[in-house]
């Protein structure tokens, strides 16, 4: 998205419930979208392969490389919505997603992507550090022996 106007610079999946298709209607007249509204989550998702495989067909007529976005409207009302922004983030990590929100069109950070790059913690099995060794490894001034 642009930051001066929310605009998309390509062109966008809108998924949508039927019964809010009206919602969509005006978000994509709001924010002059060139978008296809889809009303099921497997729909949005094999859009959205499409729009990747036309971008990556043409790639070498762009000044720059283009990816599809995916917008949600209402969607959380939706079944399947989670495996598929999942799925999206898995097989498609060049797609954005977004979401409306207040009337904003807003990016739908990927809360799992900081945790899904962590390892198990290392276990660590230590000796017994009597006070002596500990003062010596906290102790930025060490000191000589007393002979």
């Amino acid at each position: 998205m642009t930051d001066k106007n929310n605009n998309f610079p390509s062109r966008c999946v809108v998924l949508v419930p039927i019964n809010r298709a009206d919602a969509a209607d005006a978000v994509t007249k709001k924010f002059s979208l060139q978008a296809s509204t889809e009303h099921a989550p497997a729909l949005a998702m094999a859009e959205l392969c499409l729009h990747l495989q036309h971008f990556k067909t043409n790639q070498a007529w762009m000044a720059e490389q283009q990816s599809p976005h995916l917008l949600l409207v209402h969607a959380q009302e939706m079944a399947g919505l989670s495996e598929m922004v999942n799925a999206v983030r898995k097989y498609l990590p060049t797609v954005t997603i977004s979401e409306l929100r207040d009337g904003r069109l807003e990016e739908v950070e990927n809360q799992g992507a900081v945790v899904d790059t962590l390892g198990e913690m290392p276990i660590v099995h230590a000796e017994q550090v009597d006070a002596d060794e500990l003062s010596m490894l906290l102790d930025s001034n060490p000191q000589k022996e007393n002979e």
